[in-house]
């Protein structure tokens, strides 16, 4: 895969997406010569049909004065994407209505026809839903972007988390791109977690990843308590890692899908960039 097209999804309201998030993305553009859409999730707040609340409360003047804000903070983000992103990676600024609170599903089908979606992780409490919808319904990487104090956006030393899993390999492939970029790669397995016996060995992913000119390493860490997460995550932190990869294990609720324990950790702790695909 080649990154050429990159969406950054973004939010109006309650909190609108900090300024350094389009920093990064744009840094992330440069370093693939790649266009950044800019995919805003613009909310609005229904009217209540409640006339007793209404009269008490004059609930429909708040909730207009709520919708004035989601409207200001858009129309905010849409100025900084423009000023922030150099012309020459910047795409266009896509506007998705989400009624009553940040959804996924609209901005999945856009992302479909992007090569990588950024999120960026901020407190505005829909991190977690935005991702699951993001990663089960787009069909494309995501990564996970937490604000990182200054210096470069860089991923010159990368983890991918390896099981054998179908979704293992497709986390691989779509790493590609950054793994060529990387001056250290390692392929890291969690034992004592769950049965191994029938994965291919690690030198075997060596081996596919030396063909792409990415000279990779096999590790193997042992399981630190119950947690596989924590896990990888020590591991990262003590390596340096810049970029975690991860293939994302699902668990089906009805008619969506919804995060595996390892893949919902990650989520909930994110300390530095993480992919994961599906």
């Amino acid at each position: 895969m080649i990154v050429r097209d990159i969406m950054l999804q973004a939010n109006s309201y309650p909190e609108p997406t900090p300024a350094w998030a389009m920093e990064r993305a744009a840094e992330l553009a440069a370093q693939f010569s790649a266009k950044v859409t800019f995919g805003v999730c613009q909310v609005h707040i229904p009217p209540v049909s409640n006339w007793l609340a209404n009269s008490l409360l004059n609930i429909d003047g708040m909730i207009a004065d709520e919708n004035k804000k989601s409207i200001d903070n858009l129309n905010t983000l849409v100025s900084q994407f423009t000023s922030i992103v150099p012309e020459e990676y910047r795409g266009e600024a896509i506007v998705i209505d989400c009624p009553g609170t940040v959804t996924p599903w609209q901005l999945a089908v856009q992302a479909r026809v992007h090569d990588l979606i950024v999120v960026p992780v901020y407190d505005h409490g829909q991190i977690s839903a935005m991702t699951e919808g993001l990663v089960f319904e787009s069909g494309r990487p995501v990564r996970l972007l937490p604000a990182m104090d200054g210096g470069e956006l860089k991923f010159d030393r990368i983890v991918v988390a390896w099981d054998g899993s179908r979704v293992a390999a497709r986390a691989l492939a779509d790493a590609l791109p950054f793994c060529r970029q990387a001056q250290a790669v390692s392929i890291v397995q969690v034992t004592g977690e769950k049965d191994l016996s029938k994965t291919l060995p690690l030198s075997d992913v060596v081996r596919h990843l030396a063909l792409h000119d990415v000279a990779a390493e096999p590790v193997e860490i042992a399981l630190e308590g119950q947690d596989a997460a924590a896990t990888l995550q020590s591991y990262c932190e003590r390596v340096g890692s810049k970029l975690l990869v991860m293939g994302a294990f699902g668990h089906s609720r009805t008619r969506e899908f919804v995060f595996g324990g390892v893949t919902r950790s990650i989520l909930n702790e994110t300390k530095s960039p993480v992919l994961i695909s599906h």
